[in-house]
């Protein structure tokens, strides 16, 4: 079907006006402008290789951060306004170079499962299957809180928008249902985002009093759903900090300082980012004995992405006998469960595959749930009563899990 007229212009506006590089890691065409006459944006236009490169128009690496590049003539004045400039000059005092990070040194490379001996990783996977056999079962607990019942049945969303909407509203009645929505309390959601979670939790406490909820994220985000909270009837105080939460040191936040309880969420955390946050909460536990963490809700996601550095468990790893040259085959074998099948197309339709597919996945799975139980286990120590939950079904998102975790005062325990 042909497209209307109105569409096919607005498409071939935005296609001249913006930049013709595709970005592979992306997955998506640059979005920046460009000159009138150009194809290519300044950062893409040696990359691209279609001009020639001029004297005066040679771009380097920024001494900086090489993550962007600038006109080698203009240098010396971009480097008086560069943005990496400014955050290293005003590096506020709650950042702390690797303070959560763990010892980097006992940190194994990861290699890719096909470089090694196949007993290798028959080994890896007998020990799994004796682990989870001590397993607890994980419930499933899906909750809703009806402060979004209007938006998850709203007709005009798309299965993307309606799946995080619904995997909100079950966060939020965990939250509520563990009994940390109460008054003088701090949420602090690492990872936060764009602040989706945080602005219907801000509309669920919207009377409650003396509140705060502090956004923590390494990225600079457009069309952040926190800065519409500014504009609204509520008594709940929104601060946002950009750090890595590998050097974030909460003891050192004045604005949370004051506040009685500390509760931390996330959603779709990924990898080494949940490990690192435990830590960051146990820091603040060991360093402010007059702070109360009183829990955490947080959504697991990633799994093939944690690093042995940071992960919380190894205690309870060494138990079932995997060595930290070990821990990377585990973050690989979890990706079976949700990263796909490793497997091309053909393969895909030979009914023969199916069982040893589906084995696969099971795999992963169980992977999946000893690196979370190890997290638990270790929450434990810590003093929090730790439970998992499947908070949401597979249909809705095959990162189904989610720790609840709740912590008496020091006093009471």
């Amino acid at each position: 079907m042909d497209q209307p007229q109105e569409k096919r212009q607005r498409v071939h506006i935005a296609t001249m006006e913006h930049c013709q590089y595709f970005v592979k890691r992306k997955k998506r065409y640059c979005r920046m402008t460009v000159k009138k006459g150009n194809k290519f944006c300044g950062e893409h236009m040696e990359v691209s290789g279609e001009i020639t490169v001029h004297e005066d128009k040679k771009r380097v690496f920024c001494p900086i951060d090489n993550s962007h590049t600038c006109y080698e003539s203009r240098l010396e004045k971009h480097l008086k306004v560069c943005n990496a400039k400014k955050m290293i000059d005003a590096k506020p005092v709650y950042i702390v170079d690797g303070i959560n990070r763990g010892d980097v040194l006992e940190n194994p490379e990861h290699v890719s499962l096909s470089l090694l001996e196949e007993s290798v990783v028959e080994s890896v996977i007998r020990r799994v299957e004796a682990a989870h056999v001590d397993l607890p079962e994980i419930e499933e607990l899906i909750l809703q809180h009806e402060v979004l019942d209007s938006e998850v049945n709203n007709p005009i969303y798309g299965s993307n928008t309606r799946k995080h909407l619904i995997q909100n509203s079950s966060l939020l009645g965990h939250i509520n249902r563990a009994g940390l929505a109460r008054e003088d309390t701090c949420f602090i959601e690492f990872g936060a985002g764009k602040g989706k979670l945080t602005y219907w939790l801000a509309q669920m406490l919207k009377t409650t009093k003396n509140s705060t909820i502090v956004l923590v994220d390494r990225s600079s985000h457009r069309n952040k759903k926190d800065n519409k909270l500014k504009n609204e009837e509520t008594s709940m105080n929104t601060i946002r900090i950009r750090a890595d939460i590998a050097d974030l040191a909460l003891s050192k936040i004045e604005e949370i300082k004051g506040i009685k309880h500390k509760v931390a969420i996330a959603k779709h955390l990924c990898g080494a980012a949940t490990d690192l946050t435990i830590r960051c909460l146990s820091r603040l536990i060991a360093e402010d004995i007059n702070t109360e963490v009183s829990g955490l809700v947080i959504a697991f996601c990633c799994h093939h992405r944690c690093d042995y550095a940071s992960y919380v468990g190894k205690n309870y790893l060494k138990m079932y006998g995997f060595t930290a040259d070990e821990f990377p085959i585990l973050c690989s074998i979890a990706s079976w469960a949700t990263c796909g099948t490793g497997k091309n197309r053909d393969a895909l339709n030979d009914p023969t595959q199916e069982v040893k597919l589906a084995k696969r996945e099971s795999t992963g799975r169980k992977v999946k749930a000893i690196l979370n139980w190890g997290r638990i286990q270790h929450l434990k120590s810590l003093g929090f009563d730790s439970r998992l939950y499947y908070y949401t079904t597979p249909e809705v998102s095959l990162e189904n899990a989610c720790v609840i975790a709740t912590r008496k005062p020091a006093e009471a325990q």
